[in-house]
């Protein structure tokens, strides 16, 4: 045999063999999701679309036919005073300290394109919002009716994976907006009722997302919670609030929850992302193209090819892995109301699957990627749901915290001194003492010599640092994030006031 002839035998050896190995180790990967995937149905975790996604709604119980228009009215009102300078609540101006925004003569907001400037402060008065407060009177009233619907379902075709449309949240957001800020204009105006009957609405708008099991429909969710927090802290300072309307406030708040809603968000996203493989084997992958700036043609070929033949179903498991991950750690928190066992857990184990996790923790890793940072593909974007377990947890705490201050003023309201403990409060006004969801204990509160009272949780870092919190921007609603304690803040005097105007925080 001539050395030629040889020469092509091996050539066609080693090329056959170059073709094979990469369809062996494809399937070999695939075999591995699937395998997983059986695994975990084994152990009764819901894998098909149908058991991870809400139910159709009946038409009766559904309020979305009845704010549809409103939704739509609020969200077109351009260069509105909501839109340009929004009033908000319970603005931070010292370390537990907040300005009661209804008391103050004119709506002072900063210029957020030259922050902190102070001669860039925008002013707009109480007279002109309530002006255009008038001209949608009907469409803020019309949200009073998801007191009676309190169920939203906007018809989403999950079917759709990541292409699903979630237009509406943008408008709820905006309908939240709106609420808020007739919330405080009714304060200012001293109808506390009304003020009261807004924040229902606003409630009533978070309670009807429960069920949609998109992570940025619960980080929304959480958003318009947060503003409607604040809002109540904002009556609470109204000496004429009513006994009755706290009693209605409380009661309304306790009917909140987050936790089982994020648990549902994470198993109907490994659900939607895994029926989405397919989309992104076939389709999406290009668009990865113009976040990697790339426009060498061949090296990006090279690159889908890799990730197709080599990575998707690696990828595809550890993301599996990962929402199985935050299921888990959220059903520990279910169990145990603590956000330092559920972050814990969420760490050790999110560490051995390759990402690099930090405290506090942000979402702050680094995972072994290709030039083109597409390699991690579906995992990494899995990962990104951790912030959703976050956000719940701390704000399972701001509910918690948000009913004792309800209970707290009650208390107040009967007895003309706030209790010396929080068992004082049960069981004529609470059943039970809320938990603070940062390490599942007892919330932190003590009354102080000039008879105020101090409350707060332990915060992030789950350690009790005595009623410290730090300051943040001042347009930022999530107040509660802090890596110290998460406070909630006494009416900041006029003096400090004037302070936080000429030195904002930075």
């Amino acid at each position: 045999m001539s050395r030629r002839r040889k020469t092509l035998i091996v050539a066609g050896i080693v090329f056959g063999v170059a073709i094979i190995l990469p369809v062996i180790r494809h399937y070999q990967l695939r075999f591995a999701v699937e395998s997983y995937i059986a695994e975990l149905k084994a152990k009764g975790e819901p894998m098909e679309l149908a058991q991870v996604i809400p139910p159709p709604l009946p038409p009766e119980q559904n309020g979305v036919p009845f704010i549809i228009s409103s939704l739509t009215n609020l969200e077109n009102k351009y260069r509105s005073i909501v839109q340009t300078n929004s009033p908000t609540a319970m603005c931070e101006v010292l370390s537990g300290k907040a300005m009661v925004r209804w008391q103050q003569p004119a709506i002072i907001g900063f210029n957020e394109n030259t922050w902190p400037l102070t001669n860039n402060l925008m002013t707009n008065t109480w007279e002109d919002l309530g002006n255009e407060l008038a001209s949608i009177k009907d469409d803020l009233n019309t949200f009073q009716i998801l007191t009676n619907h309190q169920f939203l379902d906007f018809n989403l075709d999950y079917q759709q994976g990541y292409n699903i449309r979630l237009a509406h949240l943008a408008k709820l957001k905006r309908a939240a907006q709106w609420l808020n800020a007739s919330a405080l204009y009714n304060l200012h105006e001293r109808k506390t009722s009304d003020a009261c009957a807004d924040v229902h609405a606003m409630l009533a708008i978070v309670k009807g997302q429960t069920d949609e099991p998109q992570q940025i429909s619960q980080l929304v969710r959480s958003a318009i919670a947060s503003q409607s927090a604040q809002m109540t802290w904002e009556i609470l300072q109204d000496p004429n609030v009513s006994e009755s309307d706290l009693a209605s406030l409380q009661q309304d708040w306790e009917s909140v929850e987050f936790i089982g809603a994020a648990k549902r968000t994470f198993l109907a996203e490994r659900v939607i992302n895994l029926n989405s493989m397919e989309h992104f084997l076939l389709n999406s992958f290009d668009l990865w193209r113009g976040v990697s700036g790339n426009d060498k043609e061949i090296s990006w070929q090279l690159c889908k090819f890799q990730w197709q033949w080599f990575w998707a179903y690696a990828d595809e498991k550890r993301m599996l892995q990962t929402y199985q991950v935050l299921a888990d750690a959220v059903r520990m928190a279910e169990t145990n109301c603590s956000y330092q066992s559920a972050q814990k857990f969420a760490r050790t184990n999110l560490n051995r699957l390759g990402f690099e996790m930090q405290l506090p923790l942000e979402g702050t890793y680094r995972m072994d990627i290709d030039q083109f940072g597409v390699r991690w593909l579906l995992s990494e974007d899995a990962f990104d749901s951790f912030q959703l377990l976050r956000r719940v947890m701390v704000f399972e705490t701001t509910k918690n915290m948000t009913i004792v201050a309800i209970a707290l003023k009650r208390y107040e309201l009967q007895h003309n001194v706030f209790p010396p403990t929080l068992e004082s409060l049960t069981p004529a006004i609470l059943k039970t003492i809320p938990l603070d969801y940062m390490n599942g204990q007892a919330l932190h509160y003590r009354t102080n010599p000039d008879g105020t009272f101090l409350l707060y949780s332990v915060g992030e870092n789950g350690v009790d640092d005595g009623g410290k919190t730090a300051i943040h921007k001042w347009w930022e609603f999530y107040w509660f994030a802090d890596t110290f304690d998460l406070v909630w803040p006494q009416p900041a005097t006029e003096a400090e006031i004037k302070f936080f105007y000429e030195h904002p925080p930075k």
